[in-house]
């Protein structure tokens, strides 16, 4: 199964500057505290400076610590030593990137393709990198030139297809998003895609995909929450629970399942369904407080005031902003 570049969906509209960031103390770029790993990496340097994949392993810990500085250092010490890693270069795009270099960030695909002409997982990324930068025009020139000599090649149609949705393309995003599951069904993201386009559209069409989409891959919870979602905008409610119950087996921790379904049962008036369903979000996610508003909700609707109090309040203690939650305190204080 492939999820194509996920992070996409999340921060196609970050790091658009092109500036370099001003240097950070290491306070500021990393926990301060005694991290093992980077210890443990430090004293195996020392002792054969030269080993540059030591240098990346340091520079992965680094980035997972928010060290964006020390991770470009270590990665541009591991490039000096070795420059034929393609993923030494790519993890040095992907810092300088995270620390809003962006300039950097491209600079280092196109240092990498200088060395790996076409290079097709690079040409990729640095479409990717385009495509986040809203560098569209580019983005779409550099993923057609994989398909100039790789006409079958899935992840370019995707690339273009994520560009013509970003510009509102309904038609040619649908072209390449097909071409992309037709040349490599395993791109699970392109079947979400292609089942959200057509659902905007109100196309039945779309649970067609959705439905594509598990068959290579029965249990990925983001197929299964798209259909469900889908399933509950088209009033099948049974089956839309049937979907979110499967997604709580597989996974509790995922919030969004027991949250749909138990609005889906406040809705059904169906409280002491809804009830187990926000217990399950307050037990499996804690931190979150739409679990504790809602139970709470279900609290106050069975005449539980006190109870209805306790999750109200632990809701605004986790978001002092949460105004429904405000709003409901104050309800059943009777204020």
């Amino acid at each position: 199964m492939k999820n194509i570049f996920p992070c996409l969906f999340l921060i196609a509209t970050l790091f658009i500057s092109c500036k370099d960031s001003s240097t950070a103390t290491k306070a500021e770029r990393i926990n301060t505290d005694i991290i093992p790993a980077i210890e443990e990496l430090d004293l195996l340097i020392a002792e054969n400076p030269e080993n540059h994949a030591l240098y990346f392993d340091r520079a992965n810990v680094y980035l997972q610590n928010d060290g964006y500085q020390e991770a470009i250092n270590d990665l541009n010490k591991a490039i000096e030593i070795d420059s034929l890693k393609p993923e030494y270069h790519h993890l040095l795009a992907d810092s300088y990137l995270d620390y809003y270099q962006s300039k950097k960030a491209i600079d280092a695909l196109k240092r990498a393709l200088t060395i790996f002409p076409n290079r097709t997982a690079t040409e990729l990324k640095l479409s990717e990198f385009y495509l986040i930068l809203k560098q569209f025009e580019k983005s779409i020139q550099t993923a057609a030139g994989i398909l100039s000599r790789e006409p079958t090649n899935g992840e370019a149609y995707f690339m273009m297809g994520m560009n013509f949705r970003a510009n509102a393309d309904t038609v040619k995003s649908i072209y390449n998003f097909q071409a992309a599951i037709e040349n490599d069904p395993e791109l699970i993201d392109a079947w979400i895609i292609l089942g959200t386009l057509y659902e905007a559209k109100k196309d039945p069409k779309a649970i067609e995909y959705y439905n594509g989409a598990l068959e290579v891959e029965p249990n990925n919870i983001s197929v299964l929450h798209a259909k469900a979602f889908f399933l509950q905008n088209n009033d099948n409610i049974p089956e839309a629970q049937e979907l979110y119950r499967k997604i709580i087996k597989l996974d509790r921790n995922y919030m969004d399942a027991p949250l749909n379904s138990g609005i889906l049962y406040l809705e059904q008036d169906s409280i002491q369904k809804a009830f187990e369903q926000f217990n399950i979000l307050v037990e499996n996610v804690p931190e979150n407080p739409m679990g504790y508003f809602y139970r709470g909700i279900c609290h106050e609707q069975s005449n539980r005031t006190e109870a209805a109090k306790e999750d109200f309040n632990n809701a605004l203690r986790l978001d002092p902003n949460y105004d429904r939650a405000a709003r409901a305190l104050s309800r059943v204080q009777g204020e």
